[in-house]
């Protein structure tokens, strides 16, 4: 790209800051279909129980009720909220453990029948004559206390409420060996805590089924694609039969990376054969969807008197909740972090995920990053302490450099972990205010800092195929079609500068087309910051191409090579008499309306369906983690 840019890194408008601002965006909530219904559930009111019987009759005989459904009345198919193992190259670890209602609560908030009525009034006296009949059941809410034997099976397969033992796959070294070189070893156990990411929009969903059997779905998504399959697997669809359309999204942060309300609504559509629209209220969103992972976490660390470091070893407890969800992906993204920010030569993890009776835990912002971070800069400080040594010092001592293998295994692109941290403590004054003395009083005044790393992509463990489109106008104006979609980021404004940067645009003249598995190529979705990095190449790589094609046009029309053309400010022009020139609009609507030529239609269709994919093939996963074992040392 070249060097002075005409529109990427300028202020410009936020995608979509008129509709947003002045209330004309158009929400899941805001959706209005004809003959639509309103869609409540019934949650348990009890940590763990048995459902012995739900009596229905009174509420079914309730004027303006449609339908209600119970566990008899769904697929009895158990599957993952989850969207990781649809999006990763290497995705067994993710346990199947929930129905779309259950059939013993696990948790309060445990959704146990669903209502669909005329309105909402009619659905929540309803749901006050539905009579549940409970064996309530011991619960137990501390992982810790949950792996004792003799504990309250949540689900009967996993012994001791253990569902999953997980060993880091890439660990290198020999740990113990390590920490027999070290003067000075530190250990300790940390316990983080859950906390629900409080989007302002709560989970929301629109389902409807038109004559032919075809399903559309409007609710918010970070990977509409993977969430349309596993719909529909799970309602046994083929997937051409289900169009999912993102709306605009009142904020996500990794909460939409799982199914919410979706599986429940497209039940109570497809009972009803009418449109239902299912919003939680705010507390049941809080109560029922996923939350940050909670973990018990023990780290350990040995460092030299130079403060190297010489080994670290995590074993971590991963508190579930009452499913499983993303506890293997995420507590796999937090040991990579544990053992990869710095540079050490013997590294190891393991770690259990736990069956609780609270909500589920799932992918919030960072992924288990946040969690690993806390651990390790602890263990950091404490180490420091012992040795005696400026805690920034040690960890300048063990950054890594640029080419070294970064924590997901890959080589780094750059050194700004040490520039972060040298120009973060100039800029707070680290070693003036480490250096004033202690003083007397009830008052202290500390002065600490951590590092953290996060990534741009998945890579090599998440899927990055990458496809978008571009489709130029009779106006010069291009539409950008992706099937990624906006989460709150402004990551769709972003997509307009690039293109419109490599086309010699306008920002105003690109038009996104984007969230509608209808009208784009797969995806796999927002994930792991990897949008722009993946997205925006895809683009770039796009546009060139679709300039390059402008170019060849407007060089016969001009008589010179494309090398001698650019285009700048809607204009293509002759790089050495700018005035010799004709307008990106002319040249559209010459090639889309000129029919003499015979070569003129292949030109329309590479103009107008041009797609760029990022691809990784097949097996790359597993050749990657042998090259990351050989290579990490």
């Amino acid at each position: 790209m070249k060097e002075d840019l005409s529109v990427v890194g300028k202020r410009l408008p936020r995608w979509a800051a008129n509709d947003i601002v002045t209330g004309a965006a158009r929400y899941t909530v805001d959706l209005k279909l004809p003959g639509m219904l309103v869609g409540k559930v019934l949650t348990s009111p009890h940590a763990h129980a048995r459902i012995k019987k739900i009596d229905t009759s009174r509420a079914k005989k309730l004027p303006g009720v449609e339908t209600i459904i119970t566990f008899e009345d769904v697929p009895h198919k158990i599957f993952n909220p989850s969207m990781m193992n649809l999006v990763q190259h290497h995705p067994e670890g993710e346990l199947e453990d929930m129905y779309v209602l259950t059939e013993k609560a696990r948790f309060v908030g445990d959704v146990v029948a669903a209502v669909a009525a005329v309105d909402g009034a009619t659905a929540e006296e309803a749901l006050d004559l539905i009579k549940v009949e409970y064996e309530v059941l011991p619960a137990i809410f501390d992982p810790m206390e949950a792996m004792k034997p003799g504990a309250p099976l949540i689900h009967d397969y996993a012994k001791n409420n253990i569902s999953l033992h997980m060993s880091f796959p890439v660990a290198w070294g020999d740990v113990e060996k390590g920490f027999s070189e070290a003067d000075v070893v530190v250990e300790a156990t940390f316990q983080t805590s859950k906390q629900h990411v409080s989007q302002l929009e709560p989970c929301s969903c629109v389902a409807s089924f038109d004559a032919s059997g075809r399903l559309t779905i409007w609710s918010p998504s970070q990977h509409f694609f993977p969430h349309r399959r596993k719909l529909a697997e799970l309602f046994d669809m083929p997937e051409g039969m289900i169009r999912w359309i993102n709306p605009h999204l009142g904020g996500s942060f990794g909460k939409y990376a799982s199914f919410g309300v979706e599986p429940v609504c497209v039940a109570l559509a497809k009972k009803t054969r009418k449109p239902v629209k299912l919003e939680y209220t705010r507390e049941e969103d809080f109560t029922g969807t996923a939350t940050r992972e909670a973990y018990v976490e023990t780290g350990k660390i040995g460092v030299k008197k130079d403060g190297t470091i010489t080994a670290l070893k995590e074993n971590m407890v991963v508190h579930s909740g009452a499913y499983f969800t993303h506890s293997s992906a995420t507590a796999g993204v937090s040991m990579a972090h544990f053992l990869g920010v710095y540079r050490c030569p013997n590294v190891a993890a393991e770690g259990d995920a736990v069956y609780t009776n609270v909500p589920v835990s799932g992918g919030c912002r960072g992924y288990g990053i946040p969690e690993a971070c806390f651990l390790l800069e602890q263990l950091v400080d404490m180490a420091a302490e012992k040795l005696g040594m400026d805690p920034l010092e040690l960890r300048l001592k063990n950054v890594k450099k640029h080419g070294e293998f970064s924590q997901m295994g890959l080589p780094l692109e750059t050194e700004t972990q040490e520039k972060c941290i040298r120009v973060g403590a100039e800029k707070i004054g680290w070693k003036e205010k480490r250096a004033r003395k202690k003083e007397n009083g009830t008052k202290r005044y500390g002065i600490g800092m951590a590092t953290f790393f996060d990534v741009s992509g998945g890579q090599p463990f998440e899927l990055e195929d990458r496809n978008v489109y571009i489709k130029l106008n009779e106006d010069g104006s291009a539409n950008l079609i992706t099937g990624a979609g906006e989460i709150g980021q402004n990551f769709l404004g972003t997509s307009a500068q690039i293109a419109a940067e490599v086309l010699g645009l306008r920002y105003e003249d690109i038009h996104i087309v984007a969230g509608d598995t209808d009208s784009s190529l797969w995806d796999p979705g927002q994930m792991a910051n990897g949008n722009c990095y993946g997205v925006g190449n895809a683009i770039i790589k796009v546009a060139t191409d679709v300039k390059k094609q402008i170019l060849e046009r407007v060089s016969k029309k001009l008589s010179v090579t494309p090398d001698e053309l650019d285009i700048k400010d809607r204009k293509v022009y002759v790089q050495a008499d700018p005035v010799k020139s004709v307008t990106v609009a002319e040249i559209c609507r010459d090639a889309i309306y000129n029919h003499e030529g015979g070569h003129l239609n292949i030109a329309q269709v590479k103009v107008h369906l041009r797609r760029q994919r990022i691809l990784h093939p097949p097996g790359q996963y597993s050749l990657m983690l042998k090259w990351i074992r050989q290579r990490v040392r």
